[in-house]
């Protein structure tokens, strides 16, 4: 029997971190606990970071985390878990972001264009950050490409994507998901940001009919519940979110995480309360990536099949690793499954 596939769409990055001193973010006009969309004076910036002997880097964006971590839950085998994004031409940190990313066990399938690799700076100063993202070519994955590679989307059993990924390609993740809902798989999409379901809320509802599986926290629920003029508590808002209008063979389900409070799920007509198993606080790191780490280990148990509470305690599980670590690392053991 062949292998169940997971495919993630979205927007890869390069994150290169690095300790810096204060005059590094005055050089540039930065200031900690802030995030800087990159400008034209923030470009040097870059390989500055790769050239401290001490920095770090690691693949990025939001769905390639999430990828990540799922095929780590998985423990999925070569070419079981794949990605399909843009980088660079010709571009060294394109280079860099594919060799991390391959050797976290996923695939990558990277469109090139004329545009620098996606990246954002990590800028650490006295147990502070400071984000510097550029989306570079990340916003030009060609249909094309797409195209080449349709076969893997027809025949993964998972899809997920990011709303942030709507920002540039809305009408190619529309097909996508399209593509993907009529060809049995299912199709997941994370809510990202308050900003991002606020900004991007038509081009989310464009989509939505051909997602099955809609996650996000509280305030992204919320948010989008409002924004669909919804009313009551928030199980009885996802439960609307999730009899909105829909396509394809399955019914939608809404997965909203609460951090260390219980993580509710939704169905049309049915609600599903699933306690969280709390971290000791002397172990927490880095909470930074809990929601991308939650998708991934639910979306890897989705490979066995809808029991959705099984789901949510693989994303609760999976989120409580990668708290005690920084950023979005892959822990170096196997998980351990309870549930």
């Amino acid at each position: 029997m062949e292998a169940k596939k997971i495919i993630g769409l979205g927007s890869p990055l390069l994150d290169i971190q690095a300790e810096v001193p204060a005059e590094f973010l005055e050089k540039y006009g930065l200031t900690l606990n802030n995030t800087y969309f990159a400008e034209e004076k923030h470009l040097p910036l870059y390989e500055e970071l790769i050239n401290i002997p001490t920095h770090s880097h690691v693949p990025g964006g939001s769905a390639l985390n999430t990828i990540r971590l799922a095929r780590w839950m998985a423990q999925a085998g070569q070419d079981q878990v794949k990605f399909i994004g843009c980088v660079g031409k010709k571009d060294k940190f394109a280079n860099m972001l594919i060799e991390v990313t391959n050797k976290d066990g996923v695939t990558t399938l990277f469109d090139e264009q004329d545009q620098p690799t996606g990246k954002c700076g990590v800028l650490l100063c006295n147990k502070d950050r400071c984000l510097v993202p550029l989306i570079g070519a990340a916003a030009y994955l060609s249909e094309e490409y797409v195209d080449q590679h349709i076969e893997d989307i027809k025949t993964a059993t998972v899809l997920f994507s990011e709303v942030y990924f709507l920002y540039p390609r809305a009408e190619l993740t529309k097909k996508i998901y399209k593509i993907a809902s009529e060809s049995g798989v299912n199709t997941c999409l994370t809510l990202s940001s308050v900003n991002a379901v606020s900004d991007r809320f038509n081009e989310i509802l464009a989509v939505l009919p051909y997602v099955d599986y809609l996650f996000g926290n509280e305030e992204e629920v919320e948010q989008f519940a409002k924004n669909l003029k919804f009313e009551g508590d928030l199980s009885q808002v996802m439960q609307q979110i999730a009899g909105y209008e829909k396509h394809g063979q399955r019914e939608r389900v809404v997965v909203c995480t609460q951090g260390k409070k219980p993580t509710l799920i939704a169905k049309k007509n049915e609600a599903i309360t699933v306690e969280v198993q709390l971290v000791d606080v002397s172990k927490i790191v880095d909470t930074n990536s809990a929601g991308d780490s939650f998708c991934g280990g639910f979306i890897a148990e989705l490979l066995n099949g809808p029991d959705l509470v099984k789901c949510a305690k693989a994303g609760n599980y999976s989120a409580s690793q990668t708290i005690q670590h920084e950023g979005s690392t892959i822990p170096k053991y196997a998980p351990v499954k309870t549930w």
